[in-house]
Parts: structure tokens; sequence; C-alpha cells
């Protein structure tokens, strides 16, 4: 029965792209509190993204922007963090009001008789490893590669080599594990 509840109201919540944008309906299933809506991110996000492996957890207040992403396996999803175009690996922890932008160079802003808001960007997808684990606060533009750690509040620039432990504004390596 329960879960019939669930297909339910994903088939409502994936028929409702019809008549608004993804990231608009994103914000709303992401206002849904408590398990129930830890369950129904989940199965509105397996059916709208191009892959969402087992065991991912899209905590309170998560916010996607594009459809266009993978998620692996035991990937979990801190409350409040915003998704750009960004591909997840497995085993992933990410803290909360964690920031993932579609790379570095998504807005122009170079010429002065056009309006910053008109002059356009460059959208890049932005890949994440397997076993990473990113703190609260950080903001990403770059890839990660496997077995990162980003220290909280880290702004992420630049690729590491694997199993860096990263942190600062802009990031840097602060030790290896």
């Amino acid at each position: 029965m329960i879960n019939f509840i669930f297909d339910l109201f994903t088939k409502l919540f994936v028929l409702g792209l019809k008549t608004t944008s993804f990231f608009h309906m994103s914000v709303f299933v992401s206002r849904i509190p408590f398990a129930f809506g830890n369950k129904l991110r989940y199965c509105f996000y397996k059916k709208t993204l191009n892959q969402v492996g087992d065991n991912v957890v899209f905590s309170y207040g998560t916010i996607f922007t594009h459809r266009e992403i993978s998620i692996g396996n035991n990937v979990r999803f801190g409350p409040y963090d915003t998704i750009g175009l960004v591909d997840f690996g497995d085993d992933i922890i990410i803290g909360q009001y964690v920031h993932f932008l579609s790379g570095k160079n998504q807005h122009n802003y170079d010429k002065r008789d056009v309006i910053i808001s008109q002059q356009g960007g460059n959208i890049e997808k932005v890949m994440i490893g397997n076993d990473i684990w990113i703190g609260t606060g950080s903001i990403i533009l770059a890839n990660i590669s496997k077995g990162n750690v980003v220290a909280a509040g880290s702004i992420v620039t630049k690729k590491f080599d694997e199993y860096s432990v990263v942190g600062g504004n802009p990031a840097k390596v602060i030790k290896y594990r």
C-alpha cells in the first residue's frame, strides 16, 4: 500500500513537469518534510534524472537545477544542497549547504556595453569521483578526484590528485590520506 502511495505521488510530480520546469518541481519536492519527503524525493529523482543508484538520500531542501545528472550508489546529500550539472560516483557523503556549480565559467562579464545577465556563459558538467567526503558549506566548481576529502567551507576551483585532503579559499592540499 505504501509503495502505491509513493508511486501515485511520483507520477503526479512527474506529470507536473508538463506545466512547470524541472527546477521549480525540484524546489517543490525539496520542501516535503520527514522520511516521507526523503522517500518521495528518491522516487521522483529516480524517474527524472539520468540515473540514480541504490541507497541515495536526498535530504530536505536539496535542489537540482538540471535533469542530465547521474548519481551512483551510497550517496548522501545533506540538507539545503544545491546541485548544478554534476555527475556523482559511489560512496559519497555531502554536508549541508554545499553548492555544486556547473563549472566556474557560468557567467561572462567582460563586455561593458552589455549587462552581465545578457552575456551568457559556459555550462560544464562537473564530475565527483568515488569515496568522497565534502564538508558543510563548501562550493564546488571543479571535478573532485577519487578519495578526496573537502574541508568544510572550502571553495574547490581546480581538480586535485586522488586521495587529497583539501581546504580553504581557494582550496589547496592540506595532506594526503
